[in-house]
């Protein structure tokens, strides 16, 4: 039911060019459940068939995405994990996800803005997060972007390369993708406690 949702969802608004573009990546960043990476490959197949421009789908897709976390900011801001928890589970957002994504921030702070773009569940959530944590502006508009701009490309690259192909291959990548950005991360954390280790030792 949902997947012919946003499947009609996408194939109208592929048909309004790069304002659909836009709009759809708006429900992305937004942190609503939304295929965002299969949309994306999608948009790079149609790059490929030229029906878009590699650049301007990038580029709207992109603001459209950053566009949505703004709201989800401003959402998280305002409103916090009281409104998370309690609507959370209508838009398929579990428990486990919130706290995962509020883990990980309070950790790597907007660094989660930056890698968790790629990681499913995190993605949704972190815009949200990052608001209710009170993070500044800048940080937040800098992170924010520069993670969608690295999310929008890698998928929409994808779906170019792969042409026609594009659906088949997206369900591998993502799986193999989010073990390698966890791996980073956790190697990142475990770094990070020998450095502060190593550091607190030395005094």
């Amino acid at each position: 039911m949902i997947t012919n949702i946003w499947d009609t969802i996408v194939l109208t608004t592929s048909q309004l060019g790069y304002l659909g573009v836009f709009l759809t990546l708006v429900i992305e960043g937004a942190g609503l459940p939304f295929p965002g990476d299969g949309v994306l490959a999608f948009y790079g197949f149609l790059a490929s068939d030229h029906r878009f421009t590699l650049t301007h789908v990038i580029f709207f897709a992109t603001l459209g995405s950053g566009v949505g976390s703004i709201i989800a900011y401003l959402f998280g801001k305002i409103y916090g994990l009281p409104l998370l928890y309690k609507y959370g589970k209508f838009l398929f957002i579990s428990e486990r996800s919130i706290q995962i994504t509020t883990n990980f921030s309070k950790r790597y702070g907007a660094l989660v803005l930056l890698l968790g773009r790629m990681l499913p569940g995190v993605r949704t959530l972190s815009s949200y997060v990052a608001g209710l944590g009170n993070l500044s502006w800048p940080a937040f508009l800098l992170y924010s972007f520069a993670g969608f701009l690295l999310f929008c490309t890698f998928w929409i690259s994808v779906g170019y390369v792969l042409g026609e192909n594009w659906n088949t291959f997206v369900e591998i990548i993502k799986d193999y993708l989010v073990r390698i950005l966890l791996g980073v991360i956790l190697l990142g954390g475990c770094l990070l406690f020998w450095r502060n280790y190593v550091h607190n030792r030395g005094r």
